[in-house]
């Protein structure tokens, strides 16, 4: 922090740059816009020091892009479709941070379910930021999942890191971690070559998009740049999911969405019948549906805690989030606390309900 001006700093906090957030009894600031050399998601108090998780460029050529940006050895690592958050320890407390830099009431309830190892590990490491996944049916945030989580959700682990510098762990070294302390990972194949092994790597890409999961973040043994890229499969299902909701999200994420997918066929043409019977299916039905019956927009949600201080905290950040919920029911089971939410979109409703309505708009 002392690397910029104490004016900086406040110019910064005045332009809502910085954010002072506040977790039960601890308090933090989050980096909420780029700020000088820290990325959105860093957050610091005086004794802690955390950096954003940094963006990944995503390639839409495998063979052009995996030259173009990578080192060799590299490894290929399973692109999880779920939210990301940073497991770190704070006093006595291991608290889960989103990618934005919020404590997850959601992810700090229910880690220990999935990783009992935390604890040991940060006892003998505690200086390191473990870098998850939180993936499945049952997430407050987020409604795409991999196909074989059929129930709840779970953790995967997928980088460690150190507090202040935010350097990862050599690929090598975290393999022998996640294994050490049975943490559960993303499937990781490699090492490779960018050019000997690319027929490896669409075959991968094949697998993947077969059994509907959603991409590869490609990683350098050593340091260096990372880069991602994602299956027909994962751009069909986005334009299914996101399509209904145009309003709450920006048109760009479908256009990207398309190039993607035209990108796609380009390597791999065996997949273009399929695309074509898919494509229309899953941007037009379920939304000419949802226009026909002029309902609201709105997605259904269930979870689970094991705290109700935690599912409280939830709301709370929903409320200061302005994120619109109703609750549909909820109750406890076998020691969990379920519920299940609709979280209502009103730009979504509002966008295709002055259309049906005649208004017009110059375009």
């Amino acid at each position: 922090m002392k690397k910029y001006n104490w004016e900086d700093w406040e110019k910064a906090y005045d332009a809502g740059k910085v954010i002072f957030s506040t977790w039960k009894d601890l308090s933090f600031f989050r980096i909420n816009k780029d700020f000088k050399a820290y990325p959105v998601g860093t957050f610091f108090n005086e004794s802690l020091f955390v950096r954003g998780y940094p963006s990944i460029p995503r390639i839409y050529v495998l063979k052009t892009g995996l030259i173009r940006y990578l080192s060799y050895p590299f490894y290929a690592e399973e692109k999880i479709e779920g939210y990301n958050v940073r497991l770190v320890k704070i006093g006595k407390d291991i608290l889960a941070f989103t990618r934005r830099g919020y404590v997850c009431p959601f992810a700090t309830d229910r880690w220990e379910d999935f990783l009992p190892t935390i604890p040991n590990f940060l006892n003998k490491y505690p200086d390191f930021v473990i870098c998850c996944e939180v993936a499945g049916p049952e997430n407050p945030f987020v409604s795409e999942w991999p196909p074989y989580l059929k129930r709840d959700i779970h953790f995967f682990v997928f980088d460690f890191a150190q507090k202040g510098t935010g350097e990862f762990l050599p690929g090598s070294r975290k393999i022998n971690l996640l294994q050490k302390f049975k943490l559960n990972h993303p499937e990781i194949s490699g090492p490779f070559h960018p050019e000997k092994d690319y027929e490896k790597i669409k075959d991968l890409i094949r697998r993947y998009h077969r059994e509907g999961r959603e991409g590869l973040v490609f990683k350098p043994e050593e340091k260096g740049t990372r880069v991602k890229y994602v299956t027909p499969y994962s751009n069909l299902t986005d334009l299914k999911v996101v399509f209904p909701y145009l309003g709450e999200v920006d048109p760009h994420f479908i256009s990207l969405r398309l190039i993607r997918l035209l990108l796609n066929l380009y390597e791999f043409e065996e997949f273009k019948d399929e695309v074509y019977k898919t494509l229309g299916t899953n941007l037009f039905e379920e939304a000419l549906k949802s226009i026909k019956e002029k309902k609201v927009f709105d997605e259904v949600f269930r979870v689970r805690f094991k705290n109700l201080e935690n599912y409280h905290a939830l709301l709370a950040h929903f409320k200061q989030a302005r994120v619109n919920i109703e609750i549909i029911k909820q109750s406890w089971e076998n020691g969990y606390f379920l519920v299940e939410f609709k979280k209502i979109y009103p730009r979504a409703t509002q966008f295709w309900g002055q259309k049906l309505e005649g208004w017009g708009e110059v375009d």
